[in-house]
């Protein structure tokens, strides 16, 4: 992860459970959503994280949040904690 990706918003390509993963990066708009939905809806953050963030061939892989809610839990948990590193990214 560096500097120049993430004020670019370069999408992170990388890897999960040895299968790759595009994710784009959060911009300050996605901020002001992720925190309304924390707001609203605290226990569906992870599954909007995910809807919004993961990619295929550049393409939204979910259309709602209800679709992701389908999904084996454990996956999305884990794709939602590269993508809250993404949010985190530049803090330090």
């Amino acid at each position: 992860m560096s500097i120049r990706d993430a004020l670019t918003l370069k999408n992170w390509r990388g890897q999960l459970n040895g299968q790759p993963i595009e994710l784009t990066r959060p911009s300050a708009l996605d901020l002001i959503e992720a925190l309304e939905v924390t707001a609203k809806n605290p226990t569906h953050l992870s599954a909007w994280l995910v809807m919004r963030h993961l990619v295929e061939d550049g393409a939204p892989v979910f259309s709602s949040v209800d679709e992701v809610l389908r999904c084996d839990a454990l996956m999305i948990q884990r794709v939602s904690a590269l993508i809250e590193q993404l949010y985190a990214e530049g803090r330090d």
